[in-house]
């Protein structure tokens, strides 16, 4: 290859990610190398592909690079600095989902703005996507652990009705292997999906405690 283009493993060295990383994100099909992806088979919002024919240019690394910035939560985490602790330790925990649920998180910071304003500490630690849907982890003070639960249970519900790629209407896609909360766009990202269950169960969680109360 000559100076300027790169394969998979090559580009993802330069951007500071794993190979797996970089090919999930052009799995993903918002951020494509601009010689194109090679594929065997192409649908509406799904890449098939042989990794090992990926080019990756000198301009792809720098979009790249923005776009893991944005997968990081950069700016969120510049902007609610004052409400937003990182989890510290061996075993950390950072922030654990895709970015479609950035907007979610905002709002949820906002509520802990507002009570951190009133003398009632409220950090974020850190937060995960579990069966489709966001679960946030924070240190409060007890006097307003109500509060505090019933905002963590407006973002859960609220992202099981956003793609967690895009932030757009999304709804949760039962996979053979996966769930994940995607638009129609994004929902090859959970193939191949369980048709006894995609579409059926909205929430693994609740589903999962409900089929416990029935056996």
């Amino acid at each position: 290859m000559s100076d300027d283009t790169y394969g998979l493993r090559a580009a993802a060295e330069l951007i500071g990610i794993m190979p797996s990383t970089l090919a999930y994100i052009v799995s993903v099909g918002d951020v494509l190398p601009e010689r194109g992806v090679p594929t065997s088979t192409t649908y509406e919002g799904t890449v098939w592909n042989d990794l090992k024919k990926f080019v990756f240019t000198s301009p792809d690394i720098e979009r790249y690079k923005l776009e893991m910035d944005r997968r990081n939560f950069v700016d969120f985490k510049a902007e609610y600095a004052d409400v937003y602790t990182p989890d510290e330790g061996p075993n950390s925990r950072g922030l654990e989902f895709g970015p479609g649920w950035t907007g979610i998180l905002g709002e949820f910071c906002d509520h802990m703005r507002d009570y951190n304003d009133i003398g009632r500490s409220c950090k974020l630690r850190w937060g995960k996507e579990k069966f489709g849907a966001l679960k946030l982890f924070c240190d409060y003070d007890d006097s307003i652990q109500r509060y505090v639960e019933h905002a963590k249970g407006v973002a859960y519900g609220r992202s099981l009705g956003t793609c967690q790629e895009c932030a757009a209407p999304g709804r949760l896609r039962y996979g053979d292997m996966i769930c994940l909360t995607l638009c129609d766009r994004h929902a090859h990202l959970a193939e191949p999906l369980d048709l006894e269950r995609d579409g059926k169960v909205l929430d693994v969680s609740a589903w999962t405690r409900s089929q416990r109360r029935t056996e």
